[in-house]
């Protein structure tokens, strides 16, 4: 495990959320798999992922399949969320990032969010307000 931190500064950031009313974050932030995103890409505030069963670290959100031929059926989506702030991905490492759990985001103002996601999340991030 590389327990040398990298600190890079990102300018700006995109607002996502309507407001702060009811607003929450996850204690100690979420780490994301860096293998699951490009090298050099900056993952954006407002970016939907989730816990990976496996492996215990966040993932891009993408709705459960459908079960194909050889696809298994992935159903389980713990601890989905909202990244809080912008974040670049640096090779061979898993960042960590805030992640808001309850409040009110802008839907066209996020990225991956899908109508699985709102239903995952339902009751505490409120996108129909």
């Amino acid at each position: 495990m590389n327990l040398q931190p990298t600190i890079q500064k990102v300018a700006g950031k995109k607002e996502f959320l309507r407001n702060t009313v009811g607003l929450e974050h996850k204690t100690a932030g979420a780490t994301l798999d860096g293998s699951k995103f490009t090298d050099g890409e900056y993952v954006k505030a407002g970016t939907a992922v989730y816990k990976d069963a496996d492996t215990g670290l966040y993932v891009p959100w993408k709705d459960p399949s459908d079960g194909g031929e050889n696809e298994e059926p992935d159903t389980n989506r713990e601890g989905a969320g909202l990244t809080a702030h912008d974040i670049k991905i640096v090779n061979g490492g898993n960042a960590i990032v805030g992640l808001v759990i309850a409040g009110h985001p802008l839907e066209n103002k996020c990225t991956g969010v899908t109508k699985g996601f709102k239903e995952e999340v339902k009751g505490y991030l409120r996108f129909d307000v």
